[in-house]
């Protein structure tokens, strides 16, 4: 677990297109709850939402593991685990998300 001390809100790329597209459906997602872009890098791609910015859900990709970092309910700690591929990585995301901002998957 670790506390945020990463994320800063970069006005340059708030709502930019993503750049790693392999995460495309997610950020599609994200953006339709309100969240927004905050890291958009190919490695490290980073979501919160104003108001919110000690939540935040943490993609980096390394060149064996894709490690995701999302953020724990009334807690200041962030749940850390890794995928060895886009597909685990994005499904576990998406399961995580919905649980988090409490809406059922239609």
């Amino acid at each position: 677990m670790t506390v945020n001390s990463n994320t800063k809100i970069d006005n340059s790329i708030l709502d930019s297109v993503i750049k790693n597209k392999g995460f495309l459906l997610l950020d599609a997602m994200f953006k339709e709850n309100g969240w927004h872009l905050v890291r958009n890098e190919m490695n490290w791609i980073s979501y919160t939402k104003f108001g919110k910015e000690t939540d935040f859900f943490d993609i980096k990709i390394d060149q064996k593991m894709i490690h995701v970092s999302i953020p724990i309910r009334n807690s200041p700690f962030q749940y850390n685990t890794s995928f060895k591929d886009y597909f685990q990585a994005s499904e576990y995301i998406e399961s995580r998300f919905f649980d988090f901002i409490d809406k059922k998957i239609e």
